[in-house]
């Protein structure tokens, strides 16, 4: 009979109290070695696991399943700074606990895992003890999260829940003023006194807001699932197009008022850094983006789409509609 979350958790070394359902467990990476230890680990445990080979499409599962609360990264995949991805997903999927698999880590990457607080980081993935007290720990650390949460002060978690809802607030605006601008104005005749002529009755003619896509967030995440999803089925690097893979990723975050860094671009393009650096670059020349040093951290660079690229992504959404 399988065991309760609960009472595997206190063997692990996580208090009891857990959660009567078990989260999903999401590997990223490109070690199967690894891969077979923790979905092995996973299943014992009783949970759905789930794999991601690159991080664009472990960004799109992430996206779609949001019974994930675990995320195994393997710290040595080629093309992709491991570190980098559980930096992204700290910010935008802070419900994931993250475990770093690295089988001969760095002391800067342990102290980089730490500063970003990973539940735990495995050196050796066949050794299924150390798996299952990573799980124990990445378990521990959800209980963690969910108990700060809990109690949080209400002013503490309304600030930010009202700071979301206003930069929400403030996507949507924009997109209903550039739907305006795009609209045809009606023209209006003037005032003619005489007898009244009756028009005949006409067919109503759509209107082109009401027409227009108005929900462009949506769109662009389907899009990036579309995308995502041809990793599945088709050999990888096949489909390469790190520009778009950014622009498409830059608009997203635009939309939901975050801001993206160099590295974490680099992440979502799917390419070697050292690849998508120089495309950052080409888009920046072309006026697409820029580039805006971080006044907190003088070592971090974000980069934003330009007033000029985010017009054209909404052009181009309008264009596509849901078709894209």
């Amino acid at each position: 009979m399988q065991r309760s979350l609960a009472s595997r958790g206190a063997e692990f070394g996580a208090p009891v109290g857990l959660s009567a359902v078990a989260p999903s467990i999401l590997i990223i990476g490109n070690d199967i070695g690894a891969a077979e230890g923790v979905r092995d680990c996973g299943l014992r445990g009783g949970h759905r696991v789930q794999e991601a080979r690159d991080v664009i499409t472990a960004l799109g599962v992430l996206d779609a399943a949001p019974d994930i609360g675990i995320a195994f990264v393997d710290g040595g995949s080629p093309g992709f700074d491991g570190l980098a991805l559980i930096e992204r997903l700290r910010r935008t999927h802070r419900g994931v606990a993250c475990v770093l698999v690295a089988r001969n880590p760095s002391a800067d990457e342990v102290v980089r895992a730490m500063r970003l607080q990973v539940a735990d980081v495995v050196t050796a993935p066949e050794d299924g003890a150390q798996l299952d007290r990573a799980l124990g720990r990445a378990l521990a650390a959800r209980e963690d999260a969910g108990a700060d949460l809990a109690s949080a002060s209400p002013e503490g978690f309304n600030s930010d829940v009202l700071e979301q809802a206003y930069r929400h607030g403030l996507a949507l605006i924009e997109t209903v003023r550039t739907l305006r601008e795009d609209s045809v104005p009606v023209r209006v005749k003037p005032f003619a006194s005489g007898p009244r002529a009756v028009p005949a009755p006409v067919a109503p003619v759509p209107s082109a807001v009401a027409d227009a896509p108005n929900d462009h967030l949506s769109i662009l995440q389907a899009i990036q699932r579309k995308r995502a999803a041809r990793g599945k089925f088709f050999p990888k690097g096949l489909f390469e197009d790190p520009c778009w893979d950014m622009l498409l990723d830059l608009m997203i975050n635009h939309l939901q008022g975050r801001r993206i860094s160099v590295s974490s671009l680099c992440i979502a393009s799917g390419v070697a850094q050292t690849t998508a650096l120089r495309r950052i670059a080409d888009l920046h020349d072309r006026g697409l983006v820029r580039r805006i040093a971080d006044d907190k951290d003088g070592r971090r660079v974000f980069i934003e789409l330009t007033e000029a690229g985010a017009a054209a992504m909404k052009r181009y959404v309008d264009s596509v509609g849901v078709a894209g």
